[in-house]
C-alpha cells in the first residue's frame, strides 16, 4: 500500500455492502421479468448466478468488515459510533443473535450478519451527537441516536 492508499474502515465496507444490496435486489427483479416472460425464461438461470455471485462478494464484505469491527475499531473514535453493542442501521436495537449469526427482528429488513454484531461495538458512522439531561454528550450513529432520544 502506497503512503496515498489508506487500508478501508469497516464503515466503508458497510457502505459497499449496502449499494451491494441494492445491486442484488435489482438483479433479482431482473431475474423475475426473465423467468416470467415465455420468451426469456430459458436464460433467467443465467442471471440468477449473478445473483448468487454479488451474494457471495456481500457474505465476503460482511466477514471481512466483522474482522474489521473486533480488530480495529476503537470505542470513542471520532468516525465510528463505538457504542458497546451494534444496532441495525436502519432500525436501531432489533437485532438477535445466535451462534456467530446475527439478524434484524424486522419483518421486512433483509439484514444480517456472519459474526456477533450484538457483542461487539458499533462500526456504523458517526452522524450525530447526543446529549443527555445532564449535558454530558456523545457521538453515535444515526440508530444509536434514535434509540437514545428515545430513552433521554
Amino acid at each position: 500500500m502506497t503512503d496515498k492508499q489508506q487500508a478501508p474502515t469497516a464503515a466503508e465496507l458497510h457502505e459497499l455492502m449496502k449499494e451491494l444490496h441494492t445491486v442484488q435486489g435489482r438483479v433479482q427483479d431482473t431475474y423475475l421479468r426473465l423467468w416470467s416472460a415465455p420468451e426469456t425464461c430459458d436464460v433467467a438461470y443465467q442471471i440468477e448466478d449473478a445473483a448468487g455471485d454479488i451474494r457471495r462478494a456481500w457474505e465476503a464484505l460482511e466477514r471481512i468488515s466483522g474482522s474489521f469491527t473486533r480488530v480495529y475499531v476503537i470505542p470513542g473514535t471520532e468516525s465510528l459510533c463505538g457504542v458497546p453493542w451494534g444496532v441495525c442501521p436502519d432500525h436501531g436495537n432489533t437485532l438477535r443473535v445466535r451462534g456467530r449469526k446475527t439478524w434484524c427482528t424486522v419483518a421486512e429488513c433483509s439484514h444480517k450478519w456472519a459474526y456477533d454484531k450484538l457483542s461487539n461495538p458499533c462500526a456504523e458512522p458517526v452522524t450525530e451527537t447526543v446529549t443527555d439531561a445532564r449535558g454530558k454528550s456523545f457521538l453515535a450513529c444515526r440508530a444509536h441516536a434514535r434509540d437514545a432520544e428515545k430513552r433521554l
